[in-house]
């Protein structure tokens, strides 16, 4: 009886044991940490295209204020092209061209004729000028007097050019005076120097002319 009695005690302490433990086990599965529930967010997408990059409105280019400045005040010159009057010609016709009288003349014979046939005096009364590219920054010319066929070289070329001008040849018919060119040190200088010359009619020669003389 005593075995009987014991033996159904330890089945009930068994059987209790089992259920315990299986309560806890089902109670360790249902409790999942949170952190093992977050889902992670899908990526948003960023649109690049849509970004627009804007500069200050108070801020101006200083290239775009220069062009403007430029083209409302342009540089002009003004020469006292009176002060060197030549004498009052009346242009009948033209002398046959002279080439021995110039050395390098013949070499740029067909510049002479065509501008010598088609012109008219417009330098000093007498003299129908041509004038040609020579090489980079670099013009030449001569000058054809009408009343015997000579010609003249005019004081333009390498001696005369410069790399930044600001304007050259600058003459008309009822002066000796001639600008070969007008020139800056650096395309920024606000100063200006220039190659002048006179014409010596007697002489047949260019003078350099100062400054002074030439404003």
């Amino acid at each position: 009886m005593k075995i009987n009695t014991l033996l159904i005690t330890l089945i009930a302490f068994v059987l209790f044991s089992c259920k315990e433990k299986k309560e806890v086990v089902e109670n360790g599965v249902s409790k999942i940490p949170e952190i093992d529930t977050v889902v992670a967010a899908p990526p948003q997408e960023v649109k690049t295209d849509t970004v627009v990059i804007k500069e200050p409105e108070n801020i101006q280019s200083e290239e775009t204020e220069t062009e403007t400045e430029t083209q409302e005040s342009p540089i002009t010159y003004d020469f006292a092209f009176h002060k060197f009057p030549s004498k009052k010609y009346t242009f009948v016709k033209k002398a046959t061209l002279d080439f021995s009288s110039d050395e390098g003349a013949y070499n740029f014979r067909t510049r002479i004729k065509e501008a010598y046939a088609s012109g008219t005096p417009d330098f000093a009364s007498y003299y129908i000028t041509v004038i040609f590219g020579c090489g980079s920054s670099c013009i030449m010319g001569l000058m054809m007097d009408v009343r015997d066929g000579k010609i003249y070289g005019l004081p333009l070329g390498e001696e005369t050019s410069c790399m930044f001008a600001e304007d050259r040849a600058l003459f008309n018919v009822k002066s000796k005076l001639f600008i070969a060119s007008i020139c800056k040190e650096s395309p920024e200088a606000e100063s200006v120097y220039y190659h002048a010359f006179v014409w010596n009619e007697e002489k047949k020669m260019f003078e350099k002319a100062e400054e002074k003389d030439i404003k």
